[in-house]
């Protein structure tokens, strides 16, 4: 892919005039041209970019190495890499992520799910899996549905009610409840955050979970980019010390938990003894900090 000096793509018309690209020759093509501009795991963007506009998996780009890349395909698949180097984030681009080892259709409506939001469903699962009695669990803030629509599928004795703020976003979970075949077990709820949940609901989940906001303000300006400018703010934006939804779940969430009940959120890196501090001063008890794969603190549990 050749670059006028101000970087801005030419025309691609093939390694040699009047030769389409192969898939292979693109790809290295493409790989430096990413490299060259910053871009980490610049090989696979390549390839993700260009299995999502030919429609196959990646693996088929290497089985098919001399396949011809038509002008037709050419063109969108400049355009999404042309926006991934300036920043754009890749799952946005190609439209899923994959969280649990299952495909999540992911857009601009809810934060990209995260690998260390994993540990929060795989500690639910492993303390629930055993249990063969109907379970109800309660989300705050559901974004795309990862954590919701992994506990259905893995859980088939659960039952989930997550809460949601913005109406597309919930629309965006049920759409990724619903391609699972969970949709009758996982209801999404608009609101803000506990608002309108009924007084009947008092003590009737076994669970309340939340991956919430967790960023101070004054840090939404000094996150990455591809963060900053694509993800949408209010899934991030936790407030002046990013605790504001931490409080809600303690003063509000765990009304809704039965007796032993757990509350189990995800929280930033520095933020476990202020949350734990904040669970116990709510009458949780057996709190404690998980960390996460970089060993930093990532997940507080806690039980009533």
């Amino acid at each position: 892919m050749t670059t006028h000096a101000s970087g801005q793509s030419r025309q691609v018309t093939g390694p040699q005039r009047g030769r389409p690209w192969t898939t292979i020759e693109l790809l290295t093509t493409t790989t430096g041209w990413l490299q060259e501009r910053g871009v980490e795991s610049a090989r696979l963007a390549a390839e993700r970019l260009l299995a999502h506009v030919l429609e196959c998996r990646r693996v088929d780009l290497y089985l098919a190495v001399e396949r011809a890349v038509a002008e037709s395909e050419l063109a969108p698949y400049r355009e999404l890499v042309r926006a991934h180097a300036l920043g754009a984030p890749l799952q946005y681009l190609v439209g899923e992520t994959e969280f649990m080892g299952r495909r999540f259709r992911t857009d601009a409506r809810a934060l990209i799910p995260r690998p260390e939001t994993e540990i929060l469903v795989d500690l639910l699962v492993k303390r629930w899996e055993a249990q063969s009695r109907p379970l109800r669990i309660l989300e705050l803030g559901v974004g795309s549905g990862a954590i919701a629509v992994s506990l259905a599928v893995l859980l088939p004795h659960v039952e989930l009610w997550a809460t949601e703020v913005c109406s597309d976003t919930a629309v965006l979970a049920r759409e990724n409840a619903r391609s699972h075949g969970v949709e009758s077990r996982v209801h999404v709820l608009v609101m803000d955050r506990f608002s309108a949940l009924s007084d009947d609901l008092a003590e009737g989940f076994d669970a309340v979970v939340s991956n919430p906001p967790y960023v101070r303000t004054d840090e939404i300006d000094v996150l990455p980019a591809t963060v900053r400018d694509h993800e949408p703010v209010t899934a991030l934006d936790g407030g002046p010390d990013g605790l504001d939804f931490h409080r809600t779940l303690c003063a509000e969430g765990v009304s809704f938990l039965t007796p032993g009940g757990t509350l189990a959120v995800e929280i930033g890196a520095s933020q476990g003894r202020s949350v734990r501090d904040l669970f116990e001063r709510a009458g949780l008890r057996g709190v404690r900090v998980v960390r996460d794969y970089a060993d930093l603190d990532r997940i507080v549990l806690g039980n009533r």
